[in-house]
């Protein structure tokens, strides 16, 4: 079950980088500063769990949960600057394309950054399950 989880852990990361990579240079959206910031977390995480899986190595879980929690916290504070606008900080966002405004949303519902943070939640659960679980 743990090489199952983090075979699961690496598909995630990859579907991560592969969206964000389709977005920025198909559709050619611009990301934010703040989806800069969850991409320089999920282009490691794919390159990182995908040898890991390859080896069966598991030393490399608590490293990948540092990465994935940074990639949450951005994402949360990016979807609340979505919902509330007063949280937003136009320092933190940077000066190119707004953060506080949804780009795509799916269904009215799922913006990027909502993706994003239910992509690094799952990454947790999954890393957590593969890391505790024999």
């Amino acid at each position: 079950m743990r090489t199952i989880a983090l075979y699961l852990a690496w598909l995630v990361a990859l579907v991560g980088t592969l969206s964000s990579l389709y977005y920025g240079e198909v559709l050619r959206i611009e990301p934010c500063q703040l989806c800069w910031y969850q991409r320089t977390m999920w282009f490691p995480l794919a390159i990182l769990l995908g040898i890991a899986t390859y080896r069966a190595d598991f030393r490399i879980i608590p490293y990948a949960l540092a990465l994935v929690s940074v990639g949450v916290s951005f994402a949360i504070y990016q979807m609340l600057g979505e919902h509330f606008p007063s949280l937003h900080i136009t320092s933190l966002c940077g000066f190119g394309a707004d953060c506080s405004i949804p780009v795509m949303a799916f269904f009215n519902l799922l913006s990027i950054p909502t993706l994003s943070a239910i992509g690094f939640g799952a990454e947790i659960v999954l890393l957590l399950f593969a890391f505790f679980h024999d």
